[in-house]
């Protein structure tokens, strides 16, 4: 009996230690946190993000991005909402959770009549357009594939995603000239060729010789010298490297841009075929610049850009290189953003 009252009273007063315990650490937590300051979140919707990043450091607070929207009447990545509301009082080192507005969801059409497709494409991308229907028609008051008339017209308001229909020249009636000397040449070089004397290849062949460089063109015709004109059946035969059957290579055209800034930054293009790296391109650019490539790829994850060897970030758009031969540039793809052309 002695020894059961004797745990009685050690498990009483273990119990009372206990919850002395219990109740000293609750009011000291209920004084830490009334303790701690608190600041009046300010009012961020309509300004842009460096603004707020600095007024909520300056506060003790601390800004989280919580998506995008599209807007009417805030600008493009400026603050469109926010959590919690302005007024309220929130203690220091608490997050405010934004939204960042993606502008407008309707956009004025560029002026692009004078420009040629290409171009305009990157014009239609950078504004969420895309292009649409394309009419070409034979005339010598225009350069061939310059853009002569567009629908809808210049400043006129249409939703994003929406098309953009052109009217293209197809320049005079054929010239003959000179079939260039391509062999030896970069892909995309030899179709940078092509495309300034107006011509299009109609077949592209793969072959793989290993005394040569890959992605490089072994074999054209007609020959070096030849008269030819836009009507010409021309084949160019490709170095590559033996391709596994199933998902066949396309052309791929991919536009950088480098970001604005102060230094010079050395910019890589790279291909990882057959988990072998092929260097296409590597020199050193100044902030801002555009750089332009044309590849020929099985898809769009064999090739990487590097800025200062760091990866970037790509989504380019494929295109057939049937298609492109028998369409002409409509059917050219078009990805990211770099300077002065590239190929």
């Amino acid at each position: 009996m002695a020894i059961l009252n004797k745990l009685l009273r050690i498990g009483i007063y273990g119990g009372i230690f206990l919850l002395a315990l219990l109740c000293s650490l609750y009011l000291s937590s209920k004084w830490i946190v009334q303790s701690e300051e608190e600041v009046l979140v300010p009012d961020l919707v309509g300004h842009d993000t460096v603004y707020a990043l600095d007024l909520l450091t300056s506060l003790g607070l601390n800004i989280k991005v919580g998506g995008f929207m599209w807007s009417e009447t805030v600008p493009k990545n400026f603050i469109a909402s926010q959590k919690p509301d302005s007024g309220t009082w929130l203690k220091q080192d608490r997050d405010v959770k934004v939204i960042i507005s993606r502008g407008s969801k309707r956009v004025r059409v560029p002026k692009l009549v004078g420009t040629k497709l290409r171009e305009a494409k990157v014009v239609l991308a950078q504004n969420g357009l895309q292009i649409g229907g394309i009419c070409r028609i034979t005339t010598s008051q225009y350069p061939r594939g310059t853009i002569i008339a567009q629908n809808p017209e210049f400043l006129e308001e249409i939703e994003r995603g929406q098309s953009v229909d052109f009217l293209i020249s197809n320049g005079s009636k054929a010239v003959s000239v000179a079939m260039p000397e391509l062999q030896g040449r970069p892909v995309g070089q030899g179709l940078k060729i092509l495309e300034g004397l107006g011509l299009l290849p109609s077949e592209v062949k793969e072959v793989h010789r290993p005394d040569q460089p890959l992605n490089t063109i072994v074999g054209q015709r007609p020959l070096a010298g030849y008269r030819v004109d836009g009507d010409i059946s021309m084949v160019l035969t490709i170095n590559r490297l033996p391709q596994p059957k199933g998902q066949e290579a396309k052309l791929w055209w991919i536009t950088y841009q480098l970001a604005a800034g102060y230094f010079k930054k050395e910019i890589t293009l790279r291909q990882d075929q057959d988990s072998m790296d092929i260097y296409l391109y590597r020199r050193i650019h100044r902030p801002g610049d555009q750089l332009d490539w044309l590849v020929w790829v099985r898809s769009p994850e064999e090739i990487s850009v590097l800025v200062d060897g760091l990866p970037q970030r790509q989504e380019p758009i494929g295109f057939d290189w049937l298609s492109y031969f028998s369409l002409g540039e409509e059917s050219l793809g078009v990805q990211f953003d770099l300077s002065r052309r590239a190929i």
